[in-house]
């Protein structure tokens, strides 16, 4: 398991607290206020684990799924508009591939029927 898949795995309950509290409840006001609530705290606990412990943001940017949140959530930069994306469940995301046309597919395993036949049929 890599860092940035060890990371994911850490976030993954909150990640679906988050999504529950964002598909349920009341009015679209009071879940984005929920969520805004949600993101503050979580905001203001990572500053506090990245200053005191002098976590380095070069290794931030290599461990979350999108850099561009990093600076924002530690107080150095702002969110922008345009900064909005569908956020699928844990156990649901994809795994990013390179288009890399010359890597080998994997080849199904061809079993050979007869040579199971007399474990199977008791022959």
């Amino acid at each position: 398991m890599t860092k940035r898949q060890a990371a994911a795995q850490l976030a993954a309950p909150g990640i679906d607290a988050v999504r529950e509290a964002y598909l349920t409840g009341g009015s679209d006001a009071q879940r984005v206020a929920a969520l805004i609530e949600i993101a503050g705290a979580a905001a203001a606990l990572a500053r506090t684990l990245a200053r005191y412990r002098h976590v380095d943001r070069v290794e931030l940017f290599e461990l979350v799924s999108r850099r561009s949140d990093v600076l924002p959530v530690l107080g150095r930069g702002q969110w922008l508009p345009t900064m909005t994306y569908h956020v699928p469940a844990p156990g649901k995301r994809r795994n990013r591939r390179r288009g890399n046309g010359s890597a080998a597919r994997p080849v199904p395993a061809v079993v050979q029927p007869e040579l199971f036949a007399s474990a199977v049929g008791g022959r």
